[in-house]
């Protein structure tokens, strides 16, 4: 074997290393170099199409790996899991607990609303307390738009029979409200009125969506109170007539508010 590029030609032809006219002119008169290509060439090629044939599954392995990371994550520990839950539990618990204390603070300042209003009405109307009363329309429609910032209320919670007397402003739990005392020729029957705080803190508003905007009547000291939230607006009654009438004016009011 005394050609000297057959160490090369494998190495440097099959590359791409050389490609000229003088070496395809020593291939086709060198038996040996040309044998050694061919040989060479074939295990090329048999080599290439055993690595093209072979599928790579990558979707198993895909699979794999996600199943990995999921399981790896924080959230899928016990520790955190527990963690998950006992968040969960505080907001739900968090919410029950302001909405009792809504419900119950609401039951309260009503409460205290409405023995307010049955002082006064058994002052002012029953006992005939010297106080100052606007009957003129005009003085009360706009003292009604002072307090609950509507001129007509008045007019509108006027119960079916009735004919106003007066207006004024008292005071009742602490907040200011329209006394509208009215008559049937017989019976008196006092209407307090008030526009609702805005709550323009973040607990105010809590409160306010716990609260019962529902009618509600009452005996009390001998006399029948009523009360109902609408809108921005909260209405008390006082009569000296039964729950149950009452309890229709505080409903026919509360529709016209």
């Amino acid at each position: 074997m005394n050609c000297s590029y057959y160490e090369q030609v494998t190495d440097a032809y099959l590359s791409g290393e050389i490609e000229n006219p003088e070496w395809r002119s020593h291939l086709s008169g060198c038996p040996n170099c040309a044998a050694k290509l061919r040989d060479e060439s074939d295990f090329d090629l048999v080599i290439r199409h055993a690595v093209n044939e072979e599928r790579v599954q990558t979707r198993q392995l895909e699979a794999h790996v996600r199943s990995a990371i999921r399981n790896s994550l924080p959230w899928h520990r016990p520790v955190f899991v527990m963690l998950r839950y006992g968040v969960a539990a505080t907001v739900v618990f968090g919410t029950l607990a302001i909405a009792t204390f809504g419900y119950a603070k609401a039951r309260v300042d009503r409460t205290a609303v409405c023995v307010d209003a049955v002082d006064d009405h058994q002052e002012e109307i029953v006992g005939k307390a010297p106080r100052k009363w606007k009957s003129d329309i005009k003085q009360v429609e706009a003292l009604s738009q002072k307090i609950t910032g509507d001129p007509t209320v008045a007019e509108h919670v006027a119960p079916i029979g009735y004919y106003l007397i007066g207006a004024r402003i008292c005071v009742l739990h602490g907040k200011s409200y329209m006394h509208l005392d009215y008559s049937d020729g017989n019976n008196e029957i006092s209407l307090f009125v008030r526009r609702q705080d805005d709550g323009k803190t973040l607990l105010a508003r809590v409160l306010r969506w716990f609260a019962s905007d529902a009618a509600d009547a009452e005996r009390l000291d001998g006399l029948t109170v009523g009360s109902v939230q609408k809108g921005n607006l909260s209405l008390v009654v006082v009569s000296s007539s039964p729950v149950p009438d009452v309890q229709k004016v505080v409903e026919l009011a509360a529709n016209h508010l």
